[in-house]
């Protein structure tokens, strides 16, 4: 995993597909974005423990990831039906 080896430098370039299909079992934002990025961004940006803030948090994939990379969240939207939808998603974890 490139983005643990520190003798490597990661790709500018990421290939990752569209959100999958169970990420948006409880719905979707318009502009959901693929767990798979945002763990890759909490693992590049962030270390165990700490705090991410995500003041757009739509439907919480910024949260999902930091949940399952042991991150703690904080995330705020202006729009009650993605909160529920991120609190359904959160409700749903395996951690």
């Amino acid at each position: 995993d490139l983005i643990h080896r520190q003798d490597k430098q990661m790709r500018s370039v990421w290939a990752i597909g569209t959100p999958k299909p169970e990420e948006k079992k409880f719905g979707k934002h318009p502009t959901q974005k693929p767990l798979e990025l945002l763990r890759r961004v909490v693992l590049a940006s962030t270390k165990e423990g700490n705090v991410i803030l995500d003041p757009f948090t739509g439907s919480s994939t910024t949260g999902i990831a930091s949940a399952l990379n042991d991150r703690k969240f904080i995330g705020i939207d202006m729009e009650k039906n993605y909160l529920e939808l991120s609190k359904k998603r959160f409700g749903d974890l395996k951690i």
